[in-house]
C-alpha cells in the first residue's frame, strides 16, 4: 500500500476577504492515520483553513492535494468542487437536516455514493454505536441535546471512511465525561500533532509534548499552558542562558531566540513548575502571599512580587512571606516582539 496515497498537502495557501488577509502562506502536511489538532485564538484562520481545504472557500493562491489528486492549484487554475473532494467535514453549527432522523442524517453521504442498503445499515449502526447514539437513531435533530447533535455530525463525517476528516470545534458541546470518551475513540490523546495558527500563519507545530515542553515563541508558550509571566530586561546572556532582571529580582532562564544584553524580554514558566521553597537560594524570589484557594486535590496560591502577581500550587508553611523557586531550565526568556515595542516603553 502506498502510504502517501492519502497524504494531505497544503502549500503556500493565501486567502483574503477584500483587503483583509486571513491566511498568509500556510503550508502543512498531514500523514495517513494522523490526528492533527489545529489550534489558535479566535480569528487566527482555523475555520477558514478547514473550509478552504473542503472547497467552501476559494483561496487566492497556493496548492491543496490529497495524494495524487489536486483539489486546488491557484497557478494551474484547478479547483475541484466540494462534492468531488470526498472529505468528511463536521461543521461548528452541525448543519443537520432538520426533517431527517438521526439515522437518515448519518446515512445521507452513503446513499449519495450509491451504497447498497445492507452496507448503509451496517455502517450507520456501527458509527452510531461508537458514539453512543444507537438508541436515538429515529429521533429528529430538534429532539436532541446540543452534544447529541454534535455527535450525529461527527458520525455523519466518519461513516463513509473519507481519506481526510475535517472537524471544526467537534467536541465543544460534549459534557466532560463524554468528551474524554470521544477523545479516546477518535485518537486516544486526541492528536498526534498540533498546528498552532497565529493570525493566518503557522506559529509552531509538533507533538503535544514538544509544543508544551519546548515552545519556540512566547505566543506558543502562553497558548499551550497556564503560566507565570515576568516582564523585565536582559542583564546577561551566557551559553544559551539569560539573566532577566526586574524590580528587586534577578533570575536565570533558558534563552529563546536571539537575545542580547539590554533587550526588553519576558520570562515564562508553567504554573506547575513554579515551586514553593523553604528559604533563600538559587533562582528564588521572596514574595508575599495574597490569597490561596482550595481546589480539591491541591491549593493554588497567589503571591505578590513588587508589581507582579505569581501563582503557584502547593502548601505554604511560613506565614505570608514565601520564597518561590523558578528553575532556570523551566523559565523561558523570550525577547519582546518588535511589534509590541515603542519609544515610550
Amino acid at each position: 500500500m502506498n502510504k502517501s496515497a492519502n497524504k494531505l498537502v497544503v502549500e503556500g495557501l493565501y486567502l483574503q476577504y477584500g483587503d483583509n488577509p486571513i491566511l498568509k502562506g500556510v503550508s502543512l502536511t498531514l500523514n495517513p492515520g494522523e490526528v492533527v489538532a489545529l489550534l489558535g485564538a479566535s480569528g487566527s484562520g482555523k475555520t477558514t483553513l478547514l473550509r478552504a481545504v473542503a472547497g467552501l472557500e476559494q483561496p487566492n493562491e497556493g496548492r491543496i492535494a490529497i495524494g495524487a489528486t489536486v483539489l486546488y492549484d491557484g497557478a494551474a487554475k484547478v479547483e475541484l468542487p466540494v462534492e468531488k473532494r470526498n472529505l468528511g467535514l463536521v461543521f461548528q453549527s452541525y448543519a443537520l437536516w432538520p426533517h431527517r432522523t438521526v439515522f437518515e442524517n448519518v446515512a445521507y453521504g452513503l446513499r449519495l455514493r450509491s451504497k447498497d442498503a445492507g452496507d448503509v445499515e451496517r455502517r450507520v449502526h456501527e458509527a452510531l454505536t461508537n458514539l453512543g447514539l444507537s438508541a436515538l437513531s429515529q429521533r429528529l435533530p430538534h429532539q436532541l441535546s446540543g452534544g447529541q447533535q454534535q455527535r450525529v455530525a461527527i458520525a455523519r463525517a466518519l461513516v463513509y471512511n473519507p481519506p481526510v476528516v475535517l472537524m471544526d470545534e467537534p467536541l465543544s458541546n460534549l459534557d466532560a465525561k463524554l468528551r474524554e470518551e470521544a477523545r479516546a475513540w477518535l485518537a486516544m490523546a486526541m492528536s498526534d500533532r498540533i498546528l498552532l495558527l497565529n493570525y493566518g500563519r503557522i506559529e509552531q507545530q509538533g507533538t503535544p509534548e514538544e509544543m508544551y515542553d519546548r515552545p519556540q515563541t512566547q505566543f506558543s508558550a502562553e497558548f499551550m499552558g497556564s503560566n507565570n509571566q515576568l516582564p523585565g530586561k536582559v542583564a546577561q546572556v551566557v551559553d544559551g542562558r539569560a539573566m532577566l532582571e526586574g524590580d528587586g529580582w534577578r533570575l536565570w532562564g533558558t534563552a529563546r531566540g536571539n537575545l542580547k544584553t539590554g533587550d526588553v524580554a519576558t520570562g515564562v514558566i508553567r504554573l506547575e513548575r513554579t515551586r514553593i521553597a523553604n528559604g533563600e537560594g538559587d533562582n528564588r524570589v521572596r514574595t508575599e502571599l495574597i490569597t490561596d484557594m482550595f481546589l480539591g486535590d491541591r491549593r493554588e496560591n497567589l503571591f505578590q512580587l513588587g508589581a507582579l502577581r505569581l501563582r503557584c500550587y502547593g502548601k505554604t508553611t511560613n506565614g505570608t512571606t514565601c520564597w518561590l523557586e523558578l528553575p532556570q531550565e523551566h523559565l523561558w526568556i523570550f525577547a519582546r516582539p518588535q511589534e509590541l515595542r515603542s519609544d515610550h516603553v
